[in-house]
């Protein structure tokens, strides 16, 4: 009896899982038959509502970078200048006066950091580097999560969750008493700032013009942000006013997220046709587009995009992590997209929406071996203890050629996925490229 239970059990798993590779080559087949017809993404244009929607894409990507990154200026190590009234050279000094005399140690600092505060130093500045792997794991978990809150109920419901998330414990942590208190509220706010992270590019994706993509994402990232945080950080000066500012940005990040509607892909895929209606329609009234025509091409848009709702939904099923691996083409894709994480800057944005040969495929081989090789140089410079400026380019190079490869990666997995596992797909890849992250802190022992 358990035995034919285990074999009808087994078969049933297989069945489910034929039928998903069935809804997706499905799929395939429809976007074929309907190439001449407008698709969803024709729909889309570079005007006001996409406009509000690069608003919040812009908020929610300095939000989420902000979120990700503090600690690099709230885990900053002071340098020990002083005890008491003598000067001393660095811990070992420090350590040997205070041990003889008990004085105060006197720090130099450009940002007071939590080590500032809570007075954590030389050796026990390591118990700090040691919270940002806790803290990055909650970033870890969060973007596990809300990939598939996403998937299931919604692209803007996981957002305005991440972000409420975010704010409220960003501005809990700035209370924080101890570092103890400190690593536990910045790790909850992790899980939704890693919720912020997956889904915002998704739903950015899934809102704008195909043929924009490349430029947008380049453009609205989190590579400028990069360069407006540290500003922000310095204007902070603390970490318990970047907390708040960090907290407010999340808000201001809902506030954008309640002037916009759902996802109208995810809208169809979930077969609420009538709503994706309404919403497209008034999307092009936003626009001030609309017209009568336009209502009659929405229909048969619809229509098809019903049809192919209706072959692809023969059972009513839910799609986790393990249908990314169902052939063997989506596991090669997964496993090469959580094998990278990076960024496009504005050269290969460029190359790619005027020169039809250059791919997105193209863009992550020439990123990873720019890469190697910059690498490669930097660490015979390294070994033999010379060219300090070669050491200064080759990070510049490194760092901007890894850039290139985040939003490729991104777009291709947004790009190539079926619309019921994209952001299982993009949370999958978050998931696996954070794990790098949290134990990154720990180089610092070295």
């Amino acid at each position: 009896f358990f035995q034919k239970m285990s074999t009808s059990s087994t078969s049933s798993s297989e069945a489910e899982d034929d039928n998903f590779i069935e809804d997706v080559e499905d799929q395939k087949t429809l976007e074929v038959m309907t190439s001449k017809f407008k698709s969803l993404d024709d729909l889309v244009e570079l005007r006001w509502y996409c406009l509000l929607v690069l608003f919040m894409a812009e908020i929610t990507a300095f939000t989420a970078l902000a979120s990700v990154t503090m600690m690099v200026f709230a885990g900053a190590n002071p340098t020990v200048v002083g005890c008491d009234n003598a000067i001393v050279n660095g811990c070992h000094e420090y350590y040997s006066l205070q041990n003889r005399s008990g004085c105060t140690p006197v720090l130099e600092y450009q940002f007071e950091s939590v080590q500032v505060e809570f007075n954590y130093i030389c050796d026990d500045a390591k118990k700090v580097k040691n919270t940002i792997t806790v803290q990055t794991f909650g970033v870890l978990i969060g973007a596990a999560i809300f990939g598939q809150v996403s998937d299931n109920f919604g692209r803007r419901k996981a957002l305005i969750i991440s972000c409420i998330g975010n704010a409220v414990f960003n501005l809990i942590s700035s209370y924080s008493p101890d570092l103890f208190y400190f690593a536990l509220w910045r790790t909850i706010a992790g899980i939704f700032a890693g919720g912020i992270t997956v889904v915002q590019m998704v739903y950015m994706v899934e809102n704008i013009p195909r043929n924009h993509r490349m430029w947008i994402q380049n453009s609205i990232t989190w590579s400028p942000n990069l360069i407006l945080f540290p500003y922000v950080a310095w204007l902070a000066y603390d970490w318990r006013t970047l907390s708040v500012v960090i907290s407010a940005a999340s808000v201001l990040s809902f506030f954008a997220l309640m002037l916009l509607e759902e996802s109208p892909r995810w809208l169809v895929q979930k077969g609420k046709m009538d709503e994706a209606r309404r919403l497209l329609v008034k999307i092009r009234k936003i626009d001030r587009l609309y017209s009568e025509e336009f209502e009659k091409d929405l229909d048969e848009v619809l229509r098809i995009e019903a049809e192919k709702h209706a072959k692809s939904n023969k059972k009513q099923k839910k799609y986790t992590f393990i249908h990314l691996f169902c052939t063997w083409k989506m596991m090669a894709q997964t496993l090469t997209f959580i094998a990278s994480r990076w960024v496009v800057n504005i050269i290969v944005s460029i190359a790619d929406y005027k020169l039809h040969w250059f791919g997105r495929k193209l863009i992550n081989i020439l990123s990873m071996l720019l890469t190697l090789a910059s690498l490669g140089v930097m660490a015979v410079y390294m070994y033999t203890g010379h060219g300090g400026s070669i050491l200064a380019i080759g990070t510049t190079v490194a760092i901007a050629m890894c850039s290139q490869l985040f939003i490729a990666k991104y777009l291709m997995v947004n790009e190539l996925y079926p619309t019921a596992v994209r952001n299982v797909a993009v949370s999958a890849v978050s998931t696996m490229s954070r794990i790098g992250s949290m134990f990154s802190p720990q180089l610092f022992y070295l």
